[in-house]
């Protein structure tokens, strides 16, 4: 009776085999069942099979020689390619040398291998490496090889799959299984499991059971049999996961993770879940955006505008920066874990801001104006054709000698303006916000032309938003509010939460950095906007106005598609609802945001080793 080894223990062929195991018909002492080893389990972008020093993280995939073959010399009959033997160091070892006591053997590429194994107790033991491979292949039939490339998360809606199992398919996120096992072995298709998993190794969800059919190998794959699945989908939420017409060859997937193929429990290979493999800017791995993001209370000490309560309002925005940051997955992008991002509740701002010039930016024409600022009266002379600007440093000026700082910041000019208005920003030698109010014995400015105007913010009856006139510089009020939060950092995306927009219609809107405004790159949307959930995805949406730095929408000049993420009137809470990024999108987030651009907001993530067991949790 033929004896085989399974992960280095020697068992009866009679018995109840592991995993990727069969019987020798040819009577070989032992038989081994191995699988390619062409993943890349240590992150270092180099397939572990070709790597000339293994180190633990890339160990997984091994299986144990033996005992009894310790201190063998082993010789190559035939296929000493596809398969080699390493130490328990992580260094492989040339056949024909002596086997050390605690190796291993690993797989390199589909096939059979025969050595004979030279014992001191036994003598010559012949032995059979059975070497099955996992490949993942694209629509076109070509390879996606699991270290040099990745998987990427779905930007398709669902669509039915036909024709023969190897029928190309139009889908570019889709991945199609094929396994290779040497034509004489599993005499059916292998029994594989699929397991998706997180950056850290947590499961994300699982396929109990991969359909796979019989399929054509590769015409230089000579002494092989193949089977194929139906193209997988890796998507972010459950309306995907779900959708009848997919639904069974669908998994959910996050950025940065891996989707595991598993053998009776044990890891076979795995594939790292990015960005998309390429674009017209090239391949996408794994960016991160840096958020900052408040929730206003309607009145100061109030109730925050969403969350009934402030541990609530941090709960509810996390959950809405985790949809946006799993939709943006797309492309390549995160904003971190949900669960850590910062999240602040607070109250709206004093009128700190005084804006010079408001509206149309007209240049002063003389005249004085005073004001008070924490009770401090301030009064500062204006002169015949000085800016709104200059006026606006003469102010901060001022307030210096008494005691206080300012912020001085140019408005992009709006569309009937003359010239762009300059706002002031009133701070205490803390950094804390002071008010400023009018000197209640002196008009606020005698300059007939200069307009001079105090800002606040009251959210009891919505923010009053910007329109098509104004977009590029934002309503006084806006810039009261935002301006109290916006640290200035470049590299940093607001996200502010307001109760409601004054006259309805609108759940939110972003402030760009093309519009060449002092506000930049921020999201502000109102509680409906966070009701809207997955039926907009408002957000997400926002955000993508500010990383690809595009004041408008597709379709505003070009086809309207309901089911991009960028549509301005698309709303349904479904797979075919407003929630894809074409690839067009992803290489514009990468030139307009990404590490190589004018401004970076993104920056590149080095991919870690996914912690992973080799049996299923």
């Amino acid at each position: 009776m033929a004896r085989v080894v399974v992960a280095g223990v020697l068992v009866a062929s009679s018995c109840a085999m592991g995993p990727m195991v069969w019987a020798d018909p040819q009577g070989a002492d032992l038989v081994v069942a191995l699988w390619a080893d062409r993943d890349d389990d240590d992150a270092n972008g180099m397939a572990d099979g070709e790597q000339l020093e293994i180190p633990q993280q890339a160990r997984i995939d091994l299986s144990p020689v033996a005992a009894s073959l310790a201190g063998a010399r082993m010789g190559v009959v035939f296929g000493g390619a596809r398969a080699r033997v390493v130490t328990a160091a992580g260094r492989p070892l040339p056949w024909g040398g002596e086997v050390p006591s605690g190796a291993f053997w690993q797989g390199l590429s589909p096939g059979r291998v025969e050595v004979t194994a030279n014992t001191r107790d036994r003598g010559v033991v012949r032995v059979i490496l059975n070497v099955s491979a996992i490949d993942m292949r694209d629509g076109e039939g070509t390879r996606v090889d699991m270290a040099t490339s990745h998987a990427s998360l779905e930007r398709t809606p669902p669509i039915r799959i036909e024709g023969a199992v190897d029928a190309p398919y139009d889908d570019f996120d889709a991945l199609r299984v094929v396994v290779s096992v040497p034509d004489d072995g599993l005499p059916d298709a292998p029994d594989l499991s699929v397991d998706s998993v997180g950056a850290l190794g947590g499961r994300v969800d699982s396929m109990p059971r991969l359909a796979l059919s019989p399929a054509p190998c590769a015409p230089d794959s000579g002494g092989l049999r193949c089977w194929a699945s139906a193209p997988i989908r890796l998507v972010v939420d459950d309306q995907d996961r779900n959708q009848p017409l997919v639904k069974d060859r669908s998994i959910k997937a996050t950025l940065g993770g891996a989707i595991v193929f598993r053998r009776g429990g044990r890891k076979a290979q795995m594939i790292r879940v990015l960005g998309p493999r390429s674009s017209p800017a090239g391949p996408i791995g794994l960016l991160r955006a840096s958020l900052r993001s408040v929730v206003l209370r309607v009145t100061p000490g109030g109730a925050p505008a969403i969350g009934g309560d402030d541990p609530g309002a941090v709960n509810a925005l996390r959950r809405e920066l985790g949809a946006a940051s799993a939709i943006w997955g797309q492309c390549g992008v995160t904003f971190g874990d949900p669960g850590s991002l910062e999240v602040r509740v607070m109250d709206p701002p004093p009128p700190h801001l005084v804006s010079i010039g408001d509206g149309l930016g007209i240049r002063a024409s003389g005249g004085e104006i005073r004001l008070r600022v924490d009770g401090k009266p301030l009064a500062i002379v204006t002169r015949v054709g000085e800016t709104p600007a200059a006026v606006a440093l003469e102010m901060a000026r001022v307030a210096g000698r008494a005691g206080l700082s300012c912020q001085v910041s140019s408005n992009a000019t709006i569309a009937p303006g003359l010239g762009p208005s300059a706002d002031v920003s009133f701070r205490r030698a803390d950094r804390t916000l002071a008010a400023a109010d009018r000197d209640p014995n002196a008009p606020l400015s005698t300059d007939p032309t200069l307009t001079v105007r105090i800002g606040s913010v009251d959210l009891s009856d919505g923010l009053e938003h910007f329109a098509d006139m104004d977009s590029m510089a934002g309503t006084l009020e806006e810039r009261t509010l935002l301006k109290a939060i916006d640290d200035g950092a470049p590299a940093l995306i607001e996200v502010v939460v307001v109760p409601l927009f004054q006259g309805g219609g609108r759940i939110g809107e972003s402030f760009i950095a093309s519009d060449r405004s002092s506000l930049r790159n921020i999201v502000v949307l109102d509680r409906a906007g966070i009701r809207a959930q997955k039926s907009s995805l408002t957000l997400a949406h926002e955000l993508g106005h500010v990383l690809m730095d595009l004041p408008g929408h597709p379709d505003d000049y070009g086809v309207d598609t309901p089911t991009l993420l960028m549509d301005s009137d698309a709303a349904e809470e479904s797979p075919f609802g407003p929630r894809r990024i074409s690839l067009d999108e992803c290489a514009r987030v990468l030139r307009e945001s990404g590490p190589g651009s004018p401004a970076p907001l993104l920056v590149a993530v080095p991919i870690a080793p996914v912690p992973l067991r080799s049996a299923s949790p």
